[in-house]
């Protein structure tokens, strides 16, 4: 298998919501795997359901959500401020985290501007697609 062929698979996986994707190819076989995704998880393996982290009555709260799988970063690099922190004031497009996939570093906009109430993922633990990361009112 070339490896402009692997590249396409891998992008495949990335920017789709699959776990993972297994292709054998008469000898050769690959298979690519996201951040978190358990071993042998192929593209007919369900995409486990985010994990109920935000609180039920969250009343006039919105959740920036993630829009990936992989690892949740408060700042693009360990010795930096977080980018946001609670009572912060936020506007849409503005960089509110960052989230690792596939060695790949990701920088995280909000999808609403507000000020940010509740930081609900912890700094370098995996986060599933569509998870809430923030809670903003």
């Amino acid at each position: 298998m070339d490896t402009e062929k692997i590249k396409q698979l891998v992008r495949l996986v990335e920017e789709s919501a699959i776990a993972g994707l297994a292709v054998e190819e008469g000898d050769c076989k690959i298979e690519i795997r996201k951040s978190g995704a358990p071993a042998g998880a192929a593209a007919d393996a369900p995409v486990p359901a985010p994990p109920p982290t935000a609180p039920r009555d969250t009343g006039s709260l919105t959740a920036i959500k993630a829009p990936m799988t992989g690892t949740f970063y408060a700042a693009a690099a360990s010795h930096d401020r977080p980018l946001v922190a609670v009572g912060d004031t936020v506007a849409k497009g503005q960089p509110v985290c960052v989230i690792e996939a596939m060695k790949t570093f990701n920088e995280i906009e909000a999808d609403v501007s507000g000020a940010i109430e509740k930081i609900l993922a912890q700094n370098g633990q995996p986060v599933e697609l569509g998870q809430p990361l923030f809670l903003v009112k």
